[in-house]
């Protein structure tokens, strides 16, 4: 049996029968940890994974092989949470409404818990996007970790989902591969963003806004799409989705969003009236964003512009890099613009390889070492920096509208010195898209001995970086 209709069995009642034995294993773990309060742990967690397999299902008319894969994410993505929901609370002697939280996750908490019962004093919180989901889902169920630990697992999901269906808008026609299988190996290629999938257990923002990013990147590919079939209205409906997201959870990434639009609209300027739009939308998004966070996105902005003075000392205090580079670097948020772009290559090598695939000072932990596990982005940047320097000139490229994640991923390493590993989180997907169009590519044409160089070549690369860095760190 080939394997096409192998996975097309799984993906029908075996792949049913599969996921009610997931479920079932679930409750019988939650029960056995949490007592009762497993049968609602079990059901949020059942409608996390259901939500994002049925758009899927919807979205593909019930394609196989991506349903293997949502269906192993899911898995992962469930066991993750309930480990970490477990780590919080039962491990160390607390309970579902009263999480051992630190760092981002407990401001987040405590701004919610004294909007719901004035319990604790208001922390200082900028953006509020997330802080609101996790208040309302505590009006509508009651106050526990395991809601708001569910909805950003079920965001994660929908973001491998609309991932791969902005793959297969954006390469239809691109490449000789079916919709259905781009689909599938950008689907796969996300789930294999293990340190981006881990945010999706925990209790931050990124999956808002990584989620929000490839909702904008679904309506932005649009204007790839070989095809226009149908109103412009359904794709404006999602665009405006994803800023709303953004405008009050990270503003700033907005900017990206129209960076976006501004390179799909050169490849594509027919489309200028719907780019206009989506421009428009983008704009009111940064107006509604600057105005939730009184004016910290601007501030911010204002700093990385002028570099010296006190805004570089404000930086400076919140993204200083630690150990050998951060000495080496101390200086760098009080250097001129000019001077900050001459380190660019230096600033975007040590953003591609943090955070580094092992336990620093925290020590050694399974949950660190599965979080860690940066495989899959390492082989998604080597695939896609070949196409940045041995592809993109070709006149049967992506076109300008693909150097977008590569720009994104720049300006993070430029704002920070390359010192902020979930800041490039939201074009990790938009990276595994090119990185698609590469390996199909490569299947079509004539180049592929040059790319096994490279890819041996990278490898070695990567190798030796890690392994001097490792032996820095372990000295």
């Amino acid at each position: 049996m080939s394997n096409n209709r192998i996975l097309g069995a799984l993906s029908s009642r075996h792949l049913v029968a599969a996921e009610l034995m997931a479920l079932l294993a679930l409750l019988a773990t939650t029960l056995s940890i949490f007592g009762a309060q497993g049968w609602g742990m079990t059901a949020a967690f059942a409608v996390a994974y259901a939500v994002p397999r049925l758009a899927y299902a919807r979205l593909s008319g019930g394609e196989g092989k991506g349903a293997v894969v949502m269906a192993a994410a899911g898995a992962a993505m469930v066991a993750w949470a309930v480990a970490n929901v477990y780590s919080w609370t039962t491990a160390v002697g607390h309970t579902l409404n009263d999480p051992l939280l630190t760092n981002d996750d407990n401001t987040y908490y405590r701004w919610a818990l004294h909007f719901f019962d004035g319990s604790v004093e208001e922390p200082d919180t900028k953006f509020i996007g997330f802080p609101l989901l996790i208040l309302g889902s505590w009006k509508l169920l009651g106050h526990s970790i395991v809601w708001p630990i569910a909805i950003n697992v079920m965001l994660t999901l929908l973001t491998i989902v609309t991932t791969g269906q902005m793959a297969g808008r954006a390469l239809e026609h691109r490449v000789s591969a079916s919709r259905a299988h781009v689909t599938f190996l950008a689907m796969l290629g996300t789930c294999l963003l293990c340190y981006m999938m881990s945010h999706g257990a925990l209790l931050l923002k990124e999956p808002l806004t990584y989620f929000a990013v490839s909702l904008a990147a679904y309506a932005i590919a649009r204007m790839k799409a070989t095809e226009q079939p149908g109103s412009l209205w359904p794709d404006l409906t999602v665009f405006t989705a994803a800023i709303a997201i953004l405008a009050i959870t990270r503003t700033g990434v907005i900017y990206f969003v129209m960076l976006g639009v501004a390179l799909a609209l050169i490849d594509c300027r027919r489309m200028w009236r719907y780019a206009f739009a989506l421009t428009g939308i983008a704009l009111i998004g940064v107006g509604v964003g600057i105005y939730w966070s009184n004016g910290f996105s601007t501030e911010v902005q204002m700093r990385i512009v002028a570099g010296t003075s006190a805004g570089g000392g404000i930086m400076g205090q919140i993204y200083q890099a630690s150990g050998i580079y951060g000495d080496a670097m101390s200086n760098y948020f009080m250097l001129p613009m000019w001077r900050k772009l001459l380190l660019l290559p230096v600033t975007c090598l040590v953003q591609l390889f943090i955070p580094f695939p092992w336990p620093g000072v925290e020590g050694f932990s399974l949950d660190s070492f599965f979080t860690r596990m940066q495989w899959g982005w390492y082989a998604t940047a080597g695939i896609a920096i070949y196409y940045l320097f041995a592809l993109s000139w070709r006149r049967s490229s992506l076109g300008w509208w693909a150097l977008w994640p590569f720009l994104c991923f720049a300006a993070a390493a430029f704002t920070t010195g390359g010192s902020v590993s979930r800041y490039i989180l939201p074009y990790q997907p938009l990276l595994v898209v090119v990185a698609v169009w590469v390996l199909c590519r490569w299947r079509e044409e004539k180049w592929r001995r040059t790319f096994k160089i490279w890819c041996g070549t990278y490898a070695a690369v990567v190798a030796i970086v890690l392994l001097y860095c490792f032996a820095l760190t372990s000295a």
